[in-house]
């Protein structure tokens, strides 16, 4: 069975190979755009090139693009991010660790003004030690508390792990990196695998600068070295001997260009589409995968710029490929081109089967409820509340607790594999996670030791994320503090997911708390 697993996962990786790998490369243009992405209507990009703003345009699939703002990315508008990971497992030499102290040091000193550091360490677990911040004070603070006292490293898991959201921050373009120091020894056979992060890096265009420790002269490391080609980063080396200020002087982000051009909303259409840049001197060419927006027809004499609203698809980070100036620009039709005066057509009969649907899923969730209520539980079927719930292949009962015990009990499943699920009642909260004391327990190294925990209120249930280094996230949008929780609801946590089957008032049927839609985003879900 295990053997079996492996195979499907290499095939499904060899699969995700083929489609990532680019069409055709300048090797010019490869190294010289370092990031790209959209957010909202605005395709955001830097280079190594120096841009002329005089003489720069912008076409995407042949259609002029505006541009809205060049610059340096030292100037006041632009702003960058750093993650620092530190890895203090047992196999960093001990002779060079006071020099990756000394490092650390000098990167915060050394740092630009409109420069934001995130300072983590990672050995078998990971450890923020300060977020995002640009106060060196506090910043020094962090590195004060880097304690070599780790025992196994993983690589690849705190790297994949902490590749943020690549998008503005504050409607300022932003440059996203990360810093890692390490001596390249990942000791995990199980999570994250090298070929996983290789795919993400590439295809989401994030660079990783790998300061390489080692206690002598040494040839470069493969395995370091393949993270720095997959996502255009530096490769350095950290020895006894280096000198820390020279490093870090070279650690710095070079002064590169940006460039923020304003798509049109037709193309905004989740197809990929091909980018031409030109300033006279230099051009760039690259295919990349547009998110879907809808933009709403404003009224000019109202605004001058119309507002996107969510879609109907969630939104898929862009993938970047690099490709010759004389490929083929077309690209794949839309629904309305597809079937012309038809769609409307086709969109009303998909509406009435949808409808349909809901109308029979509801009958049975009442046939369902009321069947619940006039069977009487058995004594067997109790749970104690001292004995949290565990994945099990059959139906779980609760028992009848009374409003001083808990309101509501919610029922939990796997959606990639249904045989797993947790029927619970909530009372005083259930923390899900990877520890062992967790009633919801995920085995997954993606997931936090404690890393949510679903509450009771007076309107409902509420989803807690407990402030762990992995995301919590609710149908698709991070969970910073709290969220509400609704019957249809899709939490995920890494690599981990979990949906939210029922929530039911106790002496009520389940759907008694369905009062929002599901999915904001305007994703159509069913009940179950």
């Amino acid at each position: 069975m295990k053997s079996g697993k492996n195979c499907a996962r290499i095939m499904a990786l060899v699969v995700m190979l083929l489609f990532a790998l680019p069409i055709t490369s300048h090797a010019d243009d490869a190294k010289d755009i370092l990031q790209v992405y959209v957010d909202e209507q605005a395709l955001t990009i830097f280079t190594a090139l120096g841009i002329n703003d005089s003489a720069v345009s912008c076409t995407i699939s042949n259609q002029d693009a505006a541009v809205l703002a060049i610059g340096s990315i030292y100037d006041d508008i632009a702003q960058i991010r750093t993650i620092v990971l530190v890895d203090v497992s047992a196999s960093m030499p001990s002779s060079v660790r006071s020099g990756v102290l000394a490092t650390l040091k000098r990167i915060v000193e050394d740092k630009s003004p409109n420069e934001e550091i995130k300072m983590v360490t990672f050995s078998e677990e990971m450890v923020v030690l300060q977020d995002f911040s640009g106060d060196r004070y506090d910043l020094a603070v962090a590195i004060d508390n880097v304690k070599f006292d780790g025992k196994k490293s993983m690589i690849y898991d705190a790297l994949y792990n902490t590749i943020p959201q690549i998008t503005r921050i504050n409607e300022r373009p932003t440059f996203h990196r990360t810093i890692v120091i390490t001596d390249g020894v990942d000791d995990y056979e199980s999570g994250v695998t090298k070929e996983e992060l290789f795919l993400r890096l590439q295809s989401e265009r994030y660079p990783v600068d790998v300061i390489a420790v080692s206690k002598s002269e040494t040839v470069e490391n493969k395995e370091l070295a393949a993270i720095v080609r997959m996502s255009n980063g530096r490769y350095f080396s950290l020895l006894p001997n280096t000198d820390a200020g020279t490093l870090t002087q070279s650690v710095k982000v070079g002064n590169h260009s940006y460039l923020e051009v304003e798509v049109p909303a037709a193309l905004l259409d989740g197809t990929t589409r091909q980018v031409d840049i030109s300033d006279g001197a230099h051009t760039m060419s690259f295919d990349m995968k547009f998110p879907v927006f809808q933009v709403l027809d404003a009224d000019p004499q109202i605004s001058a710029t119309p507002e996107p609203i969510a879609t109907t698809e969630p939104t898929e980070a862009p993938i970047v490929t690099m490709q010759s100036s004389t490929q083929d620009k077309d690209t794949p039709r839309s629904l309305a081109n597809l079937f012309g005066e038809y769609t409307i057509v086709i969109y009303t009969i998909i509406g009435i089967v949808l409808v349909i649907a809901a109308v029979i899923v509801l009958v049975i969730v009442v046939i369902r409820g009321n069947k619940g209520k006039s069977q009487p539980q058995s004594e067997s079927a109790i749970v104690p509340e001292s004995v949290p719930s565990t994945i099990t292949d059959k139906t779980e009962y609760l028992k009848d607790l009374d409003d001083s015990e808990s309101q509501y009990t919610i029922k939990l499943s796997n959606p990639g594999n249904p045989s797993e699920f947790w029927t619970l009642p909530v009372g005083t909260g259930i923390p899900i996670g990877r520890a062992e004391h967790c009633p919801v327990r995920l085995d997954d190294k993606s997931v936090s030791r404690e890393q949510c925990m679903i509450m009771a209120n007076g309107n409902g249930l509420s989803v807690h994320h407990l402030g762990s280094t992995n995301k919590t996230t609710l149908n698709g949008g991070g969970v910073e503090g709290s969220a509400p929780l609704q019957s249809g609801d899709l939490l995920k946590f890494g690599r981990a997911s979990l949906r939210v089957d029922y929530i039911q008032m106790i002496g009520s049927p389940p759907t008694e708390l369905e009062t929002r839609p599901k999915y904001e985003s305007g994703n159509t879900e069913s009940i179950f």
